[in-house]
């Protein structure tokens, strides 16, 4: 089985992240790499003003629905339950298509409790924002917004669904779907209080959650909106299975653009960190939490690639600005390859709040990108990410904790933090989770379960949950045998990565359900050991090449999950074990492995065991 990673509880994690990163300052010099802002930046350049005609303004993919109904909250909640939902967003409105959907679903994941006031004070904001009613709001507010009445939204946000669906394409969809334009993602989950208020007027979120019905729209002749209670919300963590139980509404919806081979955008959006996607349309960009007008002396995120425009919200104090600038140093893309300028962004961003900016230090320090590589604080960086909502941190913690590099190996607690992660929409936590699930590691072995997993990490486009589910289906382990089925996933995994392309060699070594072709199983493990898979490395050491080299590190991280699960009787894990044994001479113990192997049922393990190593 795959276990490949290229990504790296909760009670535990708090304990990491209690250890802070060290602070780091943005280096002198910065500026300079790319170049003296002339003016507080919009963050997307010049655009044409929206029009002022009472459209709605589509294109945010994070729009709030406290306007919605409470029967049509309640319709999404049940549309989620039945699998990925569909909609129509245009400027005709967001509109649920509920004979549409996606296969696939969605979890909860926690997170630290967090407050905010998001303040609506243009007709523009509003229609912006609010997909459903936002058009008449706008209208029934009239000219009180002009002499400087706001919308004011304050949000207590405690967790999250998601899916781990990161890319949709019309054969995706299933059933009646005219019409449709994204699909949900996910959605933030807490309590909300909607008022009437004054531009000249800060309000705190208790305030407003506070005040009486008469402090509401009487003058707009609407009412005041409150779903839930901040005492509830009080007692939220980021280790709970659920939200409190009057802390439980949707606040805002993340949307997925249906994805074309003509619409940039949605390409954009599948393929790049969801994190760090840009939510708002041009020319609109995002301002404390609303896709708004650009204005001056006011801190905005950036869009991706802009760099200047990142370099002047960073300088402004915009944490998410930091980061993106952060991405694109470290990778050099539309901005000079610079990691030493990259890596203090990235704390600056951590040490302000933001999730995704500990998740990106994290990175440079376990992977020592303009940093000291330091895998202790590359766990603490991690861990905090984790437990302020950042579901690809606690993949990746859960990874260290999983294969103990760095930190001390513990199966409970990776199970602890992937399980999060997994539930947060990380197909990667998925993946590992369903490895801790086949081999009955930090929790009781569960064959249909592990099956699940795999396949939520298969939809996510992970290759290595594909080659699980297929090696789920190929054995018949937790699911209906369906060795046609096997083959398609092991394709899939080998299309969306060349170092997935392992175990589609092995199918054409052995002939099972394809045409035995030998000549394509060593081509397919040469491309796989290219790319970088330990495995494929090592069959072709042991019975190939010998002066192919194999990553120790690497192996041995492969040996400490799949000892369990070969104790436990997964067949292809210790045929795999087998296999690395031999690339590092231990000739024996791959001997008695590929026999164990075959033993359970894997002809592929017969196989290499009949096959002379040339080591």
């Amino acid at each position: 089985m795959a276990v490949r990673r290229g990504r790296g509880d909760a009670g535990s994690m708090r304990a990491l992240s209690g250890l802070a990163p060290t602070s780091l300052a943005i280096a002198v010099g910065l500026t300079s790499l790319v170049g003296c802002p002339s003016a507080p930046s919009s963050g997307s350049g010049p655009h044409n003003p929206v029009p002022a005609s009472p459209k709605f303004i589509t294109g945010n993919l994070e729009p709030m629905i406290v306007d919605w109904q409470p029967e049509q909250r309640g319709d999404l909640e049940i549309s989620m339950r039945d699998g990925l939902v569909v909609v129509a967003y245009d400027d005709g409105g967001f509109r649920l298509l509920r004979d549409c959907h996606v296969d696939g679903t969605y979890d909860f994941m926690g997170m630290t409790r967090r407050e905010r006031v998001v303040r609506l004070e243009s007709a523009d904001d509003i229609r912006a924002n609010l997909p459903l009613g936002g058009l008449g709001i706008a209208a029934r507010l009239g000219g009180e917004l002009e002499k400087g009445a706001t919308l004011d939204i304050a949000m207590v946000m405690v967790g999250k669904l998601r899916t781990t669906w990161r890319r949709v394409t019309p054969k995706d969809l299933a059933g009646q779907c005219a019409g449709a334009t994204h699909v949900v993602r996910g959605a933030t989950v807490g309590a909300f209080a909607v008022d009437r208020g004054e531009r000249t007027k800060a309000r705190a979120v208790a305030e407003i959650f506070g005040m009486g019905a008469s402090g509401g729209f009487q003058n707009a002749g609407m009412s005041r909106v409150v779903d839930g209670s901040l005492g509830d919300c009080s007692v939220a963590s980021p280790d709970s299975p659920r939200a409190p139980k009057q802390c439980g509404a949707l606040i805002r919806v993340e949307l997925l653009p249906i994805a074309s081979e003509t619409d940039a955008r949605a390409s954009a959006v599948a393929t790049r960190d969801p994190e760090l996607v840009d939510t708002c349309p041009a020319p609109l960009v995002r301002i404390d939490g609303k896709c708004s007008q650009p204005r001056a002396q006011v801190p905005v995120e950036c869009n991706y690639g802009e760099a200047q425009a990142c370099l002047s919200g960073c300088q402004a104090g915009n944490a998410k600005s930091c980061v993106k600038l952060s991405v694109m140093l470290a990778k050099g893309e539309n901005a000079p390859h610079a990691p030493d300028k990259a890596a203090p962004l990235a704390a600056k961003a951590c040490e302000a709040g933001e999730p995704v900016g500990c998740a990106v230090f994290g990175d440079f320090l376990f992977h020592g990108i303009g940093v000291g590589r330091d895998l202790v604080k590359a766990a603490q960086a991690y861990a905090k990410s984790c437990d302020d909502g950042e579901a690809d941190a606690c993949s990746k913690i859960g990874t260290q904790l999983l294969t103990g590099q760095g930190i001390p190996r513990s199966t409970k607690l990776a199970a602890q933090a992937l399980s999060k992660g997994c539930k947060g929409g990380s197909h990667g936590a998925c993946s590992d989770l369903g490895l801790l699930a086949l081999g009955g590691q930090g929790f009781d072995k569960d064959l249909p379960l592990a099956a699940g997993l795999f396949k939520r990490a298969c939809d996510g486009d992970n290759s290595t949950g594909c080659s699980n589910f297929a090696y789920m289906q190929e054995f018949g382990m937790g699911t209906a045998p369906n060795v046609p089925r096997a083959v398609l996933g092991y394709a899939k995994a080998c299309k969306l990565d060349e170092a997935s392309c392992t175990w589609m060699g092995a199918m054409f070594h052995l002939g099972k359900g394809i045409a035995k072709d030998e000549k394509k199983a060593i081509a397919l493990y040469d491309l796989a050991c290219k790319k970088g898979d330990v495995v494929a490395c090592s069959i072709v050491r042991a019975y190939l090449d010998p002066q192919v080299p194999v990553n120790r590190e690497h192996v041995q991280a492969y040996v400490n999950v799949w000892k369990g699960t070969c104790a436990s009787g997964i067949a292809r894990d210790c045929s795999g074990l087998g296999v690395l044994a031999m690339s590092v001479g231990q000739k024996d113990d791959a001997k008695t492995l590929l026999a164990r192997g075959c033993m359970l049922g894997d002809e592929w393990g017969c196989l290499m065991g009949k096959t002379q190593p040339r080591l």
